[in-house]
């Protein structure tokens, strides 16, 4: 279990009947959308926007582990949305401390657009995994390509 560190209390009971209410939703998007918000994340984040990451993973490890979520949620979620990805991410943006005010706003967000989105919402269902994506703890790939390199003295 995700410790509350900063105070975050999620009412599960109220998240866990929206879940049981949602038959017809494809939750195999939550990682398309998760992906989407990955492909434009900045990989680098000052203390305010770590924050409101560690806000939104927060929410997420704790709505997955309180059961929020539907066992077909559960078996469509790719790897990093499941609880020990939101529970490292937590630790990774909460690692040099947190700006409670950044962080406190991003979960309440949060747990508005999942409250939405568990009750059939499809704007706040794309919103929620994109935001989540943009706060990916992926590290970025590292090359050395010589695309443009030339075969010439170096200027002085």
């Amino acid at each position: 279990m995700i410790s509350r560190t900063c105070g975050l209390v999620l009412c599960s009971v109220a998240l866990a009947g929206c879940a049981a209410q949602m038959a017809d939703v494809n939750w195999s998007l939550a990682g398309r959308d998760f992906s989407a918000g990955e492909a434009v994340a900045p990989m680098v984040f000052n203390r305010k926007d770590a924050s409101r990451c560690a806000g939104l993973w927060m929410l997420h490890g704790d709505a997955v582990d309180d059961g929020a979520f539907s066992l077909e949620a559960h078996r469509a979620f790719p790897a990093e949305l499941r609880l020990p990805y939101a529970i490292d991410a937590v630790q990774f943006f909460g690692e040099d401390g947190v700006n409670e005010v950044a962080y406190r706003e991003a979960a309440d967000r949060a747990e508005s657009q999942l409250r939405k989105l568990l009750a059939g919402d499809r704007k706040a269902f794309r919103r929620y995994f994109d935001a989540l994506g943009r706060c990916s703890t992926k590290p970025e790939a590292v090359g050395d390509e010589a695309g443009d390199a030339i075969d010439a003295p170096a200027d002085g």
